[in-house]
């Protein structure tokens, strides 16, 4: 890990989330979520585990330093690159391992955390959470706080991207790039939809990728309609194989693209290329329209309608949406729009999936992109399947 470059990341996220805590009239944020700890800390301990057992959380006030209360039996190395933040060991009050006493030691969370909120000035401010259980949610309301949600001023905090941050994007889709490429060469009839993801994520994770928020492969009648995850199905030949790769790669940033390649050494037929040609089509109208400035409502309204209509009932249910620690605010969508505008900074990626409502074929494409003040910048250089695209 680039320890410059993850403090300059941390250092461009703190600033952000104090600039989106007060324009939400937020005195603090009270962060459980190991995505919105590593934004402002740097730090990342077994992020899977931790999102759905709350050993570990981060408290930013939006006027002075925060504090880091880390997992009890974390290694000592694992030490912020925020040269003033304060660590102190968590308090944990899951059920597991806690049992009956889970309400107990939620209680002693709470007031631990409201003993540095009076400390601070804040405690009787309106503060931010973001995600917490029925315990912890329960003891802070009963430790007398005001309690209120987070999460939209976290997540656009993070939706503008530094430049530290966009190196560290850069690296982590250079590494799904490779692994693609590495299951492009590799995919042949007789492998299994498990095997063929395999392929994919021990390579993405030889070359430092943390994990995958998803397993979604799938091959032959199985690419109608999208969302089935990898299986024991044998790839075929002339199958369709689309995948969608979800890596969490180096540093935590996320690498969200999708190909689809053609299994063996059959021609394509006509109706595989009109797909993967309509696919196409559509994502180079949706990089073209992410100009600086630019609407959501305006953009995503503009788009639905060139998408073509077959595709409509199965179509995927973003048009494009941000893309850093995670999958992000914001989301350009077909309908029920948010407020909000494209920015410099912002990292997307594009979406289509292409299949019609009872056929036993569709496909998937996506590519990561960066908007400039300059126009779009494709991060994203995995290869496309020259034979399905006509070169």
């Amino acid at each position: 890990m680039d320890a410059p470059l993850v403090r300059g990341a941390v250092e461009h996220g703190l600033a952000r989330t104090r600039d989106a805590l007060r324009r939400h009239d937020l005195a603090a944020a009270l962060l459980v979520d190991p995505v919105n700890i590593r934004y402002v800390s740097g730090t990342s301990t077994m992020p899977v585990w931790t999102l759905h057992v709350i050993d570990r959380y981060v408290l930013v006030p939006a006027e002075s330093e925060p504090i880091l209360w880390e997992y009890a039996s974390a290694p000592a190395e694992l030490v912020s690159p925020h040269p003033h933040l304060e660590t102190r060991t968590a308090t944990s009050w899951s059920v597991f391992g806690s049992a009956e006493r889970a309400q107990g030691r939620a209680e002693r969370f709470a007031a631990e955390v409201a003993d540095v909120l009076q400390e601070r000035g804040v405690r009787d401010d309106r503060i931010g959470v973001d995600r917490l259980d029925t315990y912890g949610f329960l003891a802070l309301q009963a430790a007398g706080l005001h309690l209120e949600p987070a999460q939209l001023a976290i997540e656009q905090a993070r939706a503008t991207k530094g430049a530290a941050e966009i190196e560290l994007i850069r690296r982590s889709v250079r590494a799904c790039d490779a692994a693609i490429t590495h299951l492009h060469q590799a995919i042949r009839p007789g492998l299994t939809e498990n095997e063929a993801w395999a392929l994919f994520t021990g390579r993405a994770f030889a070359l430092g990728g943390e994990y995958v928020e998803a397993r979604l492969l799938s091959s032959g009648p199985r690419t109608n309609p999208w969302f089935r995850e990898a299986g024991d199905r044998r790839i075929e030949s002339g199958d369709l194989v689309s995948f969608d790769t979800d890596l969490i790669g180096p540093a935590g940033y996320l690498a969200d693209v999708s190909r689809t390649y053609l299994a063996g050494d059959r021609k394509p037929t006509a109706r595989q290329q009109r797909l993967y040609a309509d696919a196409e089509a559509f994502l180079g109208e949706v990089i073209g329209a992410l100009r600086p400035g630019a609407a959501f409502d305006e953009v995503g309204g503009r788009l639905s309608s060139r998408l073509p209509r077959a595709y409509h009932p199965q179509r995927y249910p973003f048009i494009a949406h941000g893309s850093g620690l995670s999958d992000e605010y914001p989301a350009i969508v077909f309908e029920d729009h948010h407020a909000g505008q494209i920015e410099a900074g912002m990292v997307f990626s594009v979406e289509a999936y292409v299949g019609v409502e009872g056929e036993d074929e569709g496909l998937k494409l996506e590519e990561q992109v960066l908007v400039t003040d300059g126009g779009v910048e494709v991060l994203s250089h995995a290869p496309h399947d020259e034979r399905l695209s006509g070169g």
